[in-house]
């Protein structure tokens, strides 16, 4: 593989990941907004942008893929499953503190509390808890393996300028959302 080619390689990749982020910040914000509706009835502004999205998810699955990659999958049993619960508890660890680290982040620079585990088991500042945790571990190291790879496949396959243009459009929408938001708080 020429030098060329090996760049194009990691921009496309880049864009796709990218490309992710935005999904899963999305798929974060859905989820929220649907456990909000269900749990209590109530149709809450979830997260801190107008905009749909959750980025405290996307940016640590994108974290969890450059640190983590993927879980193993070419291992026999009981191997595997070692494999894939150890995987988990590492993906729980960088969640975790993704989310400790957002939720103080937040509190401090702007006075938004964005969620609060008080009352759940185990937790520490309201940020985070064991259950919640352990929940996510488990769910990032499926959703890694099943969900994030092929999508990342796919992306891979569609035109260079296309991701470009797509992933430059919604930066620049969250940037000026994030300044919009982060203006009112102040």
């Amino acid at each position: 593989m020429d030098t060329r080619s090996a760049a194009d390689g990691r921009g496309r990749r880049a864009l796709a990941v990218s490309s992710l982020f935005f999904f899963f910040s999305f798929v974060g914000w859905a989820w929220e907004k649907l456990w909000f509706f269900f749990a209590y009835g109530e149709n809450a502004d979830r997260g801190f942008l107008f905009l749909p999205f959750c980025t405290v998810y996307g940016s640590s699955l994108v974290l969890i893929r450059a640190l983590l990659g993927f879980p193993a999958t070419d291992r026999r049993y009981p191997v595997n499953l070692l494999a894939f619960l150890g995987y988990a508890a590492a993906a729980a660890l960088i969640a975790t503190a993704a989310e400790l680290a957002t939720g103080l982040l937040f509190e401090h620079a702007f006075g938004a509390r964005l969620w609060s585990y008080r009352g759940a088991p185990h937790e520490f500042c309201g940020y985070i808890c064991l259950p919640v945790s352990v929940a996510w571990g488990m769910l990032i190291a499926t959703a890694m393996a099943a969900v994030w790879r092929p999508l990342e496949a796919l992306l891979m396959r569609i035109p260079v300028r296309v991701l470009a243009a797509a992933n430059a459009l919604l930066w620049v929408s969250v940037a000026v959302d994030f300044c919009l938001r982060a203006a009112a708080h102040f």
